[in-house]
């Protein structure tokens, strides 16, 4: 997979975010996609990161970071994306119109709170050993 990360004012979270990438793509098996991952680093962003699948648009996977000051931190919510942007590609994890999100083929509505969701509930359970990994790497 190939990625492009843009930072408009970190450049130490920006070459943290670099470092990490190559074995959280590795561990994730997303080295061999041929889509794109742009990373945007905005200190704007209101939670700790975001994911979008723009691939029908654009071709590329969108991940937003909230830079900080604590790595551990960026490095676990970067670890947590892209658990999403796994399951994205390999179809688990699809969003619908209306707010509405697919997992697993099931539909579910806006009103599923955010730490019950199973797409949720699996990226904070891989995170950590992704990361953990990444860093010892």
């Amino acid at each position: 997979m190939e990625y492009f990360i843009e930072s408009k004012s970190n450049s130490k979270s920006k070459r943290y975010v670099e470092s990490l990438l190559p074995t959280l793509l590795e561990q994730l098996r997303l080295t061999k996609s041929r889509k794109m991952l742009h990373i945007m680093l905005d200190k704007d962003c209101e939670n700790h990161g975001v994911t979008m699948d723009l691939t029908e648009m654009t071709g590329c996977y969108l991940i937003v970071l909230r830079p900080s000051r604590n790595f551990t931190e960026l490095g676990m919510t970067l670890a947590h994306e892209l658990v999403h942007v796994k399951q994205m590609a390999s179809g688990l994890l699809k969003y619908g119109s209306h707010g509405a999100v697919y997992w697993r083929g099931k539909k579910y509505g806006k009103k599923i709170k955010y730490l019950d969701s199973p797409w949720e509930i699996q990226a904070f359970s891989r995170q950590e050993l992704l990361f953990r990994r990444a860093i010892e790497s």
